[in-house]
């Protein structure tokens, strides 16, 4: 089977049973891990075909890996006065536009003044060409390597635009802020999407929607609160997708386990991630009509385990996932620089003995 007839297949009831083996997925590699081992990645795909970002993980014999599409939205940045008098400009994300680090910094959003300014710099664009050109690009690919479509989600840029501290007082009081923040960015998805689909042609593709909403062993926001507060704007969204004969899945960090019933009634088939102490045994028992993609220990066994330890891993997981084929293995987040390369080989190659079905 071709790599996106793999994919595919994991989430169709009749083609499922014509599996080979169990597919394999990677969030992406890492510029820096491909920078560490760039002998071993150097002729191993052809340049004319496929870029570094796809080529890495075709090399590395991942069936699937995210992939980005161009947005339909353009935003000029706001510029606020911050609690110390500063004057900050911030992007459409809520946060600050030049930063110190690389990582999360904090956010802006702590008004509805601010949020009105951010709806009044939102243009939505027309990138239709652009849209279809990407994907002309990735339909070449495809057989190799399937690039599972990816587009941001609503919890996360919520709270990430407001800073945690701000976050949870209006959480807490269900504001205005609160609320009109969940509105414009499910709108934002809402219309991303809209527009994949417009150019898409109607063909089937896989839809991934990045919404980190637990972290590590335990959730961020209670079931409940997830389910009155994001399950409607999410369950109009994926029936958008389901409509047009696509595939809605979502992906979070951390330990999901308590929102997976509420996942399958907001309409997603499927979920990228499961980290953080996630048992594979009680999710094949309790949702075994949910797609589980990922799973790959990347904080012990995948950067320190050693090979024996890799093989009972892949081994654990195929007995757990296996048999009902709604599994697709692979780290649980990326591949970055701190894995061994050789630790990756043997994961995969673990894979390919424990995986078959034929």
């Amino acid at each position: 089977m071709y790599a996106k007839d793999r994919i595919l297949a994991v989430y169709d009831e009749d083609e499922r049973e014509n599996l080979d083996k169990v597919p394999s997925h990677v969030q992406y590699v890492d510029p820096a891990f491909i920078s560490r081992y760039q002998e071993f990645f150097e002729g191993k795909y052809n340049t004319d075909v496929f870029n570094q970002y796809f080529g890495a993980p075709y090399v590395l014999g991942f069936d699937a890996v995210f992939a980005p599409f161009p947005s339909s939205f353009e935003f000029r940045n706001v510029k606020i006065t911050d609690d110390q008098g500063n004057s900050v400009k911030i992007a459409l994300d809520g946060q600050a536009v030049k930063r110190k680090t690389g990582y999360y910094e904090g956010g802006y959003v702590n008004s509805t003044d601010i949020l009105n300014e951010m709806q009044k710099n939102l243009k939505e664009v027309d990138k239709t060409r652009e849209i279809k050109n990407v994907l002309k690009k990735y339909e070449k690919i495809e057989k190799y390597i399937y690039p599972i479509l990816m587009t941001n989600g609503i919890f996360d840029r919520v709270w990430q635009a407001m800073g945690m501290v701000e976050f949870s007082k209006h959480f807490k009081k269900k504001s205005n802020l609160y609320k009109g923040l969940i509105e414009f960015y499910a709108n934002i998805t809402e219309v991303e999407i809209k527009k994949l689909i417009k150019a898409s042609n109607k063909t089937n593709r896989v839809i991934n929607i990045l919404d980190d909403v637990a972290f590590r062993g335990r959730v961020m926001i209670s079931p409940k609160r997830w389910e009155s507060d994001f399950l409607p704007y999410y369950k109009k969204i994926n029936q958008i997708i389901i409509n047009a004969g696509m595939v809605p899945q979502v992906h979070t960090d951390g330990d999901p386990t308590e929102l997976i019933p509420y996942f399958q009634k907001a309409g997603f088939m499927g979920l990228q991630g499961w980290e953080g102490g996630a048992d594979p045994f009680l999710i094949s028992e309790k949702f075994p009509n949910f797609v589980v993609i990922g799973f790959g220990d990347v904080s012990h066994i995948l950067p320190h385990g050693t090979k024996s330890q890799i093989k009972v891993h892949v081994q654990e997981l195929m007995n757990a996932l296996k048999d009902n084929k709604h599994f697709i293995i692979g780290p649980s987040t990326i591949i970055y620089e701190k894995i061994p390369l050789n630790n990756v080989i043997k994961f995969m190659e673990a894979v390919r003995l424990y995986g078959k079905y034929i």
